[in-house]
């Protein structure tokens, strides 16, 4: 029988991970650069971010989490797992009594002293702290070799597939000024080391704050105004009204050309296989501002 493509991938990332498991046990390097090691795949495991539990799913891992954090509500199937508390403030000693295999912690959120302290018991933690898109595959990839589960492969396949889908089609037509709102109040953006920021430039834009020394920038009105935005965006948890602030200023391009929306922040802000779900709602939203500012 012939094999196509996908399924011969698949077939030969199932025979390379056994054979680590059996020769060598498994040997993965988490986003610190910090290299794990486990002698059998993984079965057991605590998600100490939500965007961990979604990527963990998504590798067909549902059924070995123990634990996760607050938040931690895609897929629906992660709501019956038990919380032990939230990114910033998770129960020690329930994880311990758990007696997890593995603990995936946020490098970027979690406190250091607790993690720490797991691993001087011997409790294994690989660090995900995606940065770049690239780096979305890469945990896939490493979660599917530390649970031993083939499907990631295919699942960090479709994502960078979409990623360039996505850059062909977007990413070379007419820039438009893009602020993005994350807060209103404070009035608050984001900079370079955001993948919002990416998202932004993938789908043909300029954040014209992407350089701000911050992370989150916090800004006064006339900053944005000085700027200038062709399109204004904000994700789903602002509330409705929030354009009146910048329909008050109606020499502002944005407001001009009624270039307001809003997107669903679970896609934008976790980085996941649905980023791309957000990516291209964002995308299609700069595409109705281009047409409608230069039509």
């Amino acid at each position: 029988m012939r094999l196509t493509l996908p399924a011969f991938i698949l077939l030969v990332c199932s025979q390379l991970l056994s054979a680590s498991v059996t020769e060598a046990g498994i040997s993965v390097t988490d986003n610190r650069g910090r290299v794990i090691d486990i002698a059998q795949p993984a079965r057991r495991v605590i998600a100490l971010s939500p965007h961990i539990t979604e990527n963990l799913f998504a590798i067909g891992a549902g059924d070995y989490v123990i634990g996760v954090v607050s938040h931690s509500d895609y897929p629906s199937e992660a709501l019956n797992i038990p919380v032990i508390g939230d990114s910033q403030s998770f129960n020690l000693e329930a994880i311990i009594a758990m007696k997890p295999d593995l603990v995936v912690a946020w490098a970027g959120g979690n406190p250091q002293l607790p993690l720490q302290r797991l691993e001087q018991m011997g409790i294994p933690v690989y660090y995900s702290d995606p940065k770049v898109f690239s780096d979305i595959p890469y945990n896939l990839r490493a979660l599917g070799q530390l649970l031993q589960l083939p499907q990631a492969e295919a699942q960090a396949v479709l994502f960078e597939q979409r990623l360039a889908t996505l850059q062909r089609r977007y990413s070379d037509r007419t820039k438009l000024r893009v602020f993005y709102q994350l807060w209103y109040q404070p009035l608050m953006t984001v900079n370079h080391s955001q993948m919002i920021d990416q998202v932004i430039r993938l789908c043909g834009g300029e954040n014209p704050f992407s350089g701000h020394r911050e992370a989150i920038p916090r800004l006064g009105v006339e900053s944005v105004l000085l700027t200038d935005p062709q399109i204004i965006l904000t994700g789903e948890n602002v509330p409705e009204g929030w354009e009146r602030q910048w329909q008050a200023w109606p020499e502002l391009t944005a407001s001009r050309y009624g270039q307001f929306y809003r997107l669903n922040e679970d896609r934008l802000y976790r980085p996941t296989l649905r980023l791309l779900d957000g990516a291209q709602q964002m995308c299609e939203a700069m595409q109705q501002a281009r047409d409608r500012v230069d039509p």
